[in-house]
C-alpha cells in the first residue's frame, strides 16, 4: 500500500525541501506543480530539491492566479499524470509546499486503512452558507492579465450536475476515485463550468465527488489543521505558539507555514516525526 501526494508549490523551496524531507518514501508516488510566475532561478532550486529522488515528477508550469480556476487546472493535470503513471497507491492527497505533516506515514496509512474506500473532503451545502458565496456564480470570471476579472455578463447555471456545495480544497481521495473522474464526461462538464467563476477551488471537486458514483463515500473531513483568520479568508500562519494544537492534533497536515516568520515550529515538528518513525 502506497501513497499519492499533489504538490503546489510557488515560492520558499528551502521549505519545500524541510516537506519533502519530512513526507518522502520510496514507495510513494509524488507530482509536483511550481507556478509558471515562480522565477526560473527559484524553480530549479524546487527540482535541485527533489534530485536523487526518482518518484518525485515535476509537471509542466501553467501561471497560477489567486482565486483563479488555474490552481484547480495545475491540480488536475496532476491527477492525471498520477493516474496515468499507475503504481499501487490507494489515496491521493493534494498539499502545498506551506503545508507540513503531522503524522507519519506509518499512521496516516493505518488510519486510512480503517476506512479503505472513504473519501475525506468537506461537503457543506450552498444554500446555508452567507449570500456572499453564492454570489460567487453569477458573473462569468476570467483569469486575463494577472489578475481573475468578473465580466458584467450573467453565468448560467450548470447542465448535468448540481452546483450545490461548499468546501475547503483540500481532501484526501481514493484511487478508484481518481480514475473514475479523468474519464468521466460529468467530471469534464464540472471542469468546463467552474473555469469561469470566482473561488473554483472551494466548490469543483465537491461538484465532481457529488456527482458521481462516489458520493455516499464522503468522510467530512480533510484532516487538515487549518485555523483561520476571522473575516478574511485566509489561514494563520502557524508559529511556535500553536505547538500544543498542533502536537494534540490526529490531522494528518497543518497549514500554513512560513519558515521566514518562524522556523522552529517545522524544525520542532520534523524532530517528532524522526522520533516516531520506526527504526
Amino acid at each position: 500500500m502506497s501513497l499519492a501526494f499533489v504538490i503546489t508549490a510557488y515560492k520558499q523551496p528551502t521549505q519545500f525541501r524541510r516537506l519533502i524531507d519530512a513526507l518522502w518514501h520510496p514507495d510513494d508516488h509524488f507530482v509536483v506543480h511550481i507556478d509558471a510566475n515562480t522565477p526560473e532561478a527559484v524553480r530549479r532550486h524546487f527540482t535541485d530539491a527533489a534530485q536523487g529522488r526518482r518518484n518525485i515528477e515535476f509537471i509542466p508550469s501553467i501561471p497560477v492566479f489567486w482565486s483563479g480556476f488555474s490552481l484547480c487546472q495545475a491540480e488536475w493535470n496532476a491527477i492525471e499524470a498520477l493516474v496515468r503513471r499507475g503504481g499501487d497507491w490507494t489515496h491521493l492527497m493534494n498539499i502545498t509546499g506551506q503545508d507540513f505533516p503531522l503524522k507519519t506515514r506509518d499512521q496516516m496509512l493505518a488510519d486510512l486503512a480503517r476506512y479503505p474506500n472513504a473519501n475525506h473532503m468537506q461537503i457543506l451545502e450552498l444554500s446555508t452558507l452567507r449570500p456572499h458565496f453564492r454570489r460567487r456564480f453569477h458573473w462569468i470570471c476570467l483569469e486575463f492579465a494577472g489578475k481573475l476579472r468578473r465580466l458584467p455578463i450573467p453565468y448560467p447555471g450548470p447542465r448535468g450536475f448540481r452546483n450545490d456545495w461548499f468546501g475547503e480544497g483540500w481532501h484526501i481521495l481514493t484511487r478508484e476515485f481518481c480514475e473514475w473522474a479523468v474519464e468521466a464526461p460529468v467530471a469534464d462538464a464540472c471542469l468546463r463550468y467552474f473555469r469561469y467563476v470566482k473561488h473554483p477551488h472551494e466548490s469543483w471537486m465537491q461538484a465532481i465527488m457529488m456527482a458521481s458514483p462516489f458520493a455516499d463515500t464522503v468522510m467530512p473531513d480533510n484532516r487538515r489543521l487549518i485555523q483561520w483568520v476571522r473575516n478574511s479568508g485566509n489561514p494563520k500562519i502557524l508559529t511556535s505558539e500553536d505547538l500544543p494544537a498542533l502536537i494534540a492534533s490526529t490531522d494528518f497536515f497543518a497549514r500554513k507555514f512560513d519558515e521566514a516568520v518562524d522556523s522552529s515550529v517545522l524544525d520542532a515538528l520534523a524532530s517528532r516525526l524522526e522520533e516516531r518513525v520506526p527504526a
